[in-house]
């Protein structure tokens, strides 16, 4: 089962139909939109700054996705 963490009381919110990998990671401020998947090994990091992806995004295998 794919992490998903709470962070600074921000947990990541997931629109419908979306698939994460077993090893994904998705922590804090973290929005999805409908159909999208994280795949195997990727991790989403909301921790300073928002992360938003629309409907039907694709983060594919070993991607890092973190804001600054």
């Amino acid at each position: 089962m794919a992490i998903i963490k709470e962070l600074k009381g921000m947990t990541p919110q997931m629109g419908e139909n979306c698939f994460l990998a077993e090893t994904a990671v998705v922590i804090g401020d973290v929005k999805m939109g409908d159909d999208c998947s994280i795949w195997y090994g990727a991790v989403m990091r909301g921790d300073v700054n928002s992360i938003t992806l629309g409907n039907k995004v694709n983060v594919q295998n070993g991607a890092v996705i973190q804001t600054k």
